[in-house]
């Protein structure tokens, strides 16, 4: 199933729902003054009285005589045997164990296979009752005449039906609290000792996702390795190829608190991946699965820069901005901009509106980078807004502009990448690999401590050395006179967390670079000549190998997740395949991470709220059809917008929103008996083509209408796939919609029912 909807729009839906139900009572009334003024100046006065009276009713409802009804109404569904459910439930659950013993090794799905005959049982149990009861009742009371004793009482027709309704609801909401209460002790049973740790309710917190391909260009899918369900998209394994995973808003209350001191201290992550094999591999893959490594990645310039390389001529500019390499960068975009001044047809318009668009998010990233940057963050300003006036070819004078723009930005480039490469940093932490199996045979939960201990790279030991020299030079502890403090290799290893062995290397280097006065001694402190940054310097040393590590384990840093890995308020993890000709399959909620469980039985009592708003929906249905019709037609009724609100209502609003795609109902007749493809189309005069497509808005409105008017009953169900598969029920995308969904027809149903009641023949049988 999909773990995860889409927020739910509580005000939109709100909004929607006064102008439906306003657009209805307006409709109602405009009926009923037509009908009135047939009649002549009796029928006026008549339908101004009634309107006035249903007002009148409606204004003075007491729950006393509403709840008298309900009363009544109770005491009416004991005497049918209405509870006579409860031994039919008793009874599938005493033999109910013959039949769950499942062989399956997955213990989450033999779990969910319980939770889900438990949850059905008690739903559908329930379901018949409640559609005979609500149907048959008004109805058979007006047959029996029992109705004429109520009305004649000072007792108004909204009453009648709201108090069928809460008397009905009343006695399925006890029956299903019951039944519950009973699976709930059950299900305890049931599930044995060793996995009985599968009942949970898990939070997740997802991310949003994209790829990158085999090359390290961005992409929103992966690859298509023929599956025809594509809601998974494969990287190849041994490439460049990665997915990403974006969570935004991270903050340190998504860390598990593990040592119970008040402060996360580690991040969970559970996986679902699945593999997708070329090549049958070694024993030991078939046996294990595939691996798959998760990188934490803090890459300020990739978020900054990236999308300039959706441009083939500006790739090379791309990377190296990525790199870090801000001089050639320079260089390169001074070549564009000296090619475009000669005349050579190198840009298209295309390639000017990628570098508009990758302007604009540069800007954005570099907002939040602090000070010092406002020069070069008005360089790109220019040259994008030069790039979005170039609308063609031949405008010569706009990529003249842009020409020189581009130069101005390639002089502000080379000024400033002392500052770019210090403010913009690239870390990556990579963790120990895991395994990806075939199918995926449960949760793989990933926990990382909050603090990361990793092999440096070329990179992070150059930020980390230059972080380390120029906190003890500014403290003054790295020189004495003209050469460095007698113990400050011991002293680097003390404060800076290096091993005695690295720290005598950085030592023996920085003695080396002030003997050849590339450094200087001066004022109890150390400085360049050159008069470069120290990130820059120690770049230049460690690409150079002068600082390998002497340690056999290398260069060991540590990250904090929170501290140092986050961006933006986001956390981003790259997955990658490790297996050559060997591919791993992911979606959006394939990984997340996952806050502390909520008791099984909290997401059980979600559940079983659903399911009472559901049969209770059902009633108000079933109650408002028979203040109208006979029984056994609110009956069918009832049970028709039933069946369409829980299996049709999801594809009405698919074809709605285009995300399937069809032709109207006349076209696919006239298809079928023309036995033609609808790529094809129909084979008709324009004419008759025009009158086909007039039906089919006429068809499509009345789609439109039905899916406004038939409530999604889709979305009480939900609730229990998510306890089947041991998540919580999450608040803003399933019980809030739930909720507002039932009394969203509630208060209509009743209104029409009342009307209806009130204006129906009663001595009609």
């Amino acid at each position: 199933m999909e773990y995860e909807l889409e927020p739910f729009n509580w005000l939109l839906a709100i909004g929607r729902w006064g102008s439906v139900t306003g657009a209805i009572a307006l409709i109602a009334v405009a009926i009923a003054f037509v009908a009135s003024v047939r009649l002549g100046p009796s029928g006026l006065t008549y339908f101004s009285q009634g309107l006035t009276d249903f007002i009148r009713d409606l204004l003075s409802m007491s729950p006393t005589r509403v709840l008298a009804v309900a009363r009544l109404t109770l005491k009416e569904a004991i005497r049918r045997k209405a509870l006579v459910v409860f031994v039919v439930f008793a009874v599938l659950l005493m033999f109910a164990g013959w039949f769950m013993t499942s062989g399956n090794n997955r213990a989450d799905i033999s779990v969910g296979v319980q939770i889900w005959f438990l949850l059905t049982a008690i739903s559908w149990l329930i379901l018949p009752a409640a559609m005979f009861l609500s149907c048959w009742s008004i109805p058979e009371d007006i047959r029996t005449r029992s109705l004429h004793t109520v009305v004649t009482k000072p007792i108004r027709r909204i009453e009648v039906v709201l108090g069928r309704i809460v008397g009905f609801g009343g006695v399925l909401a006890v029956v299903v609290i019951v039944m519950g209460f009973a699976g709930y002790i059950w299900i305890q049973r049931q599930v044995p000792a060793n996995i009985k740790e599968q009942l949970k309710c898990r939070i997740p917190v997802y991310g949003d996702l994209i790829f990158k391909d085999r090359m390290g260009g961005l992409a929103k899918q992966g690859i298509n390795t023929g599956d025809v369900w594509d809601y998974r998209s494969y990287i190849e394994g041994n490439t460049r190829a990665r997915a990403i995973w974006l969570f935004n808003d991270f903050d340190e209350n998504m860390l598990s608190d593990v040592d119970g001191d008040g402060r996360g201290d580690q991040l969970n992550l559970e996986s679902r991946f699945e593999s997708f094999r070329t090549i049958k591999g070694s024993a030991d893959s078939v046996e294990q699965g595939l691996e798959a490594q998760f990188t934490l990645v803090k890459n300020v310039r990739e978020e900054a820069f990236s999308v300039f390389g959706f441009s083939p001529e500006f790739r090379q500019f791309s990377t190296e901005l990525l790199a870090g390499q801000f001089q050639n960068a320079s260089t390169s975009l001074s070549e564009i901009a000296s090619s475009i001044t000669d005349g050579a047809e190198v840009l298209e318009p295309s390639d000017c509106k990628y570098f508009y668009e990758a302007s604009r998010v540069a800007i954005v990233n570099m907002n939040y980078l602090g000070e010092g940057l406002d020069e070069i963050k008005d360089g790109f300003e220019d040259a994008g807004r030069a790039a979005n006036l170039i609308k063609t070819k031949d405008d010569t004078a706009a990529f003249d502009n842009f020409s020189k723009t581009c130069a101005r930005l390639s002089e502000l480039l080379a000024e400033h990448s002392d500052h770019l490469l210090e403010v913009m940093p690239r870390l990556e932490v990579s963790l120990p690999n895991v395994r990806v199996t075939e199918y995926h045979k449960g949760q793989d939960q990933v926990p990382i401590d909050r603090t990361l201990t990793f092999t440096a790279d070329y990179e992070s030991l150059a930020r980390f050395l230059a972080s380390t020299i120029t906190e003890q030079n500014e403290a003054k502890k790295l020189v004495s006179g003209e050469s460095l403090t007698e113990d400050l290799a011991r002293q680097l290893a003390d404060t800076a967390g290096m091993s005695i062995l690295n720290s005598e290397l950085l030592v023996d280097v920085l003695q080396e670079e002030l003997d050849a006065e590339i450094l200087v001694a001066q004022d109890s402190m150390l400085s360049m000549a050159n008069k470069i940054s120290w990130i820059n310097y120690f770049d230049q040393l460690v690409r150079s190998e002068r600082l390998t590590s002497q340690d056999p384990e290398g260069w060991r840093l540590t990250a904090d997740i929170y501290d140092d890995l986050v961006f933006r308020n986001t956390l981003r993890i790259e997955v990658a395949c490790m297996n050559d000709q060997m591919f791993i399959g992911m979606a959006r909620p394939d990984l997340f991470i996952r806050l502390p469980d909520n008791p099984f039985a909290v997401g059980y009592s979600k559940a079983l709220l659903c399911t009472i708003l559901m049969l209770v929906l059902v009633v108000v249905i079933g109650v408002t059809a028979s203040t109208i019709v006979k029984g056994p037609v609110a009956l069918f009724l009832t049970f028709g917008v039933f069946v369409i609100g829980q299996v049709f209502h999801g594809f009405m609003s698919d074809i709605l929103a285009g995300q399937i795609e069809s032709s109207g109902m006349i076209s696919s007749g006239v298809l079928i008996l023309q036995q033609r493809n609808p790529m094809a189309g129909v084979d008709v005069s324009r004419q008759t083509q025009n009158i086909i497509e007039s039906a089919d808005n006429v068809s499509t409105s009345l789609l439109y209408g039905a899916s406004r008017v038939i409530p999604d009953f889709g979305l009480y169900s939900q609730s229990a796939k998510y306890v089947e598969n041991g998540f919580d029920v999450p608040w803003s995308t399933s019980m809030l919609p739930a909720i507002l969904t039932f009394f969203g027809f509630l208060i209509p149903c009743v209104l029409l029912g009342a009307a209806f009641l009130k204006f129906r023949e009663l001595e009609a049988k």
